[in-house]
């Protein structure tokens, strides 16, 4: 059912798609997996919490962006601040699923912020971690220090699994207190940027992974939205 699923959608997406991503005006269109989406309407709005939502369609699909103020700025998706949100959901003839970006158990994908920089540290390539809050392992860093042997910077070399966003993990060596956060996860992560509002319209970017309840994942890249308003395409 899945691989039907997939090839169904494919189809659609390739009828009704060029194959490069073209810019109208106004528009909103990304990359599905390998092919083209490009919605028939789009709109925005202000939810009743006052968090910005673009709502795009095409006949069977919807495509949901939201993000927690409608201010041009970078939100990340998947993390703890599930007011910054993205959703696919399908259904149509025999067929209908959901995915989105909120909270999924995984691989880590990307590190919030160093809580605290430890002490006694030396640059590495291969630092081993160890959960202070959540059961994720085999989350392994690259680190940079200071002379006081303060980390300063922490890149991920091997992502573990088990992990959900805000999980707190604590990296060995040194004096083993120093802390950092995990912002998101393999399966539902992301961003949507606004880079400019004009008179109610608003135009920026957008790329995800989302995840369905059985852990099946798809990818939106290079995604567009511009000039889009209240009153559609």
């Amino acid at each position: 059912m899945k691989n039907i699923f997939y090839l169904f959608i494919a189809s659609l997406v390739l009828s009704a798609c060029t194959t490069d991503i073209q810019t109208n005006n106004p528009a909103f269109q990304a990359k599905f997996n390998d092919a083209t989406w490009r919605a028939k309407d789009a709109r925005v709005s202000i939810d009743g919490d006052g968090r910005f939502v673009i709502t795009a369609y095409t006949q069977y699909e919807t495509i949901v962006l939201r993000t927690s103020i409608d201010d041009i700025e970078s939100y990340n998706l998947g993390t703890t601040n599930q007011d910054n949100y993205a959703s696919y959901d399908f259904d149509g003839l025999d067929f209908s699923s959901s995915y989105d970006t909120s909270l999924f158990s995984g691989p880590a994908y990307k590190v919030s912020n160093i809580v605290n920089a430890g002490t006694g540290y030396a640059n590495s390539n291969n630092s081993q971690t160890t959960p202070v809050t959540g059961s994720g392992s085999g989350l392994k860093f690259a680190i940079e220090t200071n002379v006081n042997g303060n980390i300063t910077k922490v890149s991920i070399v091997s992502r573990g699994d088990g992990y959900v966003a805000g999980d707190i993990v604590s990296i060995v060596g040194g004096d083993n207190n120093a802390r950092v956060r995990i912002l998101n996860t393999q399966q539902s992560n992301g961003e949507i940027v606004i880079e400019e509002i004009d008179n109610g319209k608003y135009s920026g970017t957008f790329k995800f992974n989302a995840v369905n309840s059985s852990g099946e994942v798809i990818t939106f890249s290079n995604g567009v939205f511009y000039n889009v308003s209240g009153a559609g395409l």
